[in-house]
């Protein structure tokens, strides 16, 4: 499947930013079905209990893919998270290759309702999300971009 361009120019976001040195650094792939996938395999210091990948982390890597797959649909890179739902429905293990995948669901206005999962090597969903985006105007964004307080 083919590799979507990385459309942030600082390169910096922790999980697919290229030039970010504590992140994940992940690509993410058209699945040719309007979806997105990214593979990765968990580090050890990304670990919670024992040796399984923290579930914070699990999060973060399915929030990005949800954005992804939003761009992906839409083209349009103002859009930021209204809320998710994940389930834990069984271990991902350090060290074990995984694909986050995601793709939309619907539109409804500047509302995306995305579905998402990652799924170990044996191809077994081991987290899902469901969740929605809004898309925001470009000033909105960029000032929220811009503020420190």
């Amino acid at each position: 499947m083919s590799e979507m361009t990385n459309p942030f120019p600082d390169g910096t976001c922790f999980f697919c930013g290229p030039n970010n040195p504590s992140g994940l650094k992940l690509t993410f792939h058209r699945d040719g079905e309007g979806g997105v996938y990214a593979d990765y395999t968990p580090e050890s210091i990304y670990c919670g209990q024992g040796d399984i990948f923290h579930g914070g982390l699990q999060m973060g890597l399915l929030d990005e893919a949800m954005w992804w797959a939003g761009y992906e649909a839409t083209g349009i890179m103002e859009a930021v998270t209204a809320s998710a739902s994940f389930r834990f429905l069984r271990p991902v293990y350090i060290g074990s290759p995984i694909r986050a995948a995601c793709a939309l669901v619907s539109r409804e206005g500047n509302a995306l309702r995305l579905r998402g999962s990652i799924r170990n090597a044996e191809g077994k969903v081991c987290t899902s999300v469901r969740g929605e985006y809004r898309i925001i105007p470009r000033e909105r964004y960029e000032a929220v971009l811009a503020a420190r307080p």
